[in-house]
């Protein structure tokens, strides 16, 4: 069973303490943000995947950390987080997992050949299909995320094509947004949205069990 977790971050209000729930690998990373945007993206994703890791079962603030590529693991559950201007999405799984996601808009068609194989370029080159470029990025940043490998330089390693055949994604399309997840072998999937008022009772929960 994959379980993913999706909250828009206007929602988040930055006046109620989050501060009990957020991981050490969180805290540390937000002092080396400074534009405010980026700043609620990465408190929201981290009270999302608290959040889901409460739903899993876990006592929170459940601690991980990032390996040199950028793949936040633990040793006893597997992972993905993406956050994008105005939305964050969590995939909690008992297998390897990567998702993504993305705001549906046109990508600058100079980005094709950093995302896009040989093959898919022409083919992009001979439709000029802007969906089609958006969705490559987002498969691929999917399944590397699941791969562990990176980013980086990978997106033009793999075409669509092979990547279906080596993985199993899903996408799903909501407020005018594109996600795919991506996972070793079909799976159940199961998708709640979240919002401010779970994420402070979350907090005052765990505030509760403290005292």
């Amino acid at each position: 069973m994959v379980n993913i977790y999706y909250l828009k971050t206007s929602d988040l209000k930055l006046d109620f303490d989050f501060s009990k729930v957020l991981s050490k690998t969180r805290k540390e990373k937000l002092n080396s943000i400074s534009n405010e945007e980026l700043r609620v993206q990465s408190i929201c994703a981290e009270l999302l995947l608290q959040y889901a890791f409460k739903e899993y079962g876990f006592d929170i603030p459940k601690q991980y950390e990032y390996l040199g590529n950028g793949k936040p693991v633990s040793s006893d559950v597997f992972f993905s987080i993406t956050h994008t201007k105005g939305a964050v999405m969590v995939a909690v799984a008992n297998n390897v997992v990567g998702i993504d996601l993305e705001k549906k808009k046109d990508l600058e068609p100079l980005l094709a050949k950093k995302i896009l194989t040989k093959d898919e370029f022409e083919f992009y080159q001979n439709n000029q299909a802007g969906e089609y470029l958006l969705d490559s990025f987002v498969r691929k940043e999917s399944y590397f995320k699941m791969t562990g490998e990176g980013i980086g330089n990978n997106l033009t390693k793999e075409s669509v094509d092979d990547i279906l055949n080596s993985s199993k994604q899903v996408a799903l399309c909501f407020d005018d947004y594109l996600s795919i997840i991506t996972t070793k072998q079909k799976d159940l999937y199961d998708v709640t949205k979240v919002n401010i008022v779970d994420l402070i009772k979350m907090t005052e929960e765990v505030e509760d069990e403290k005292i």
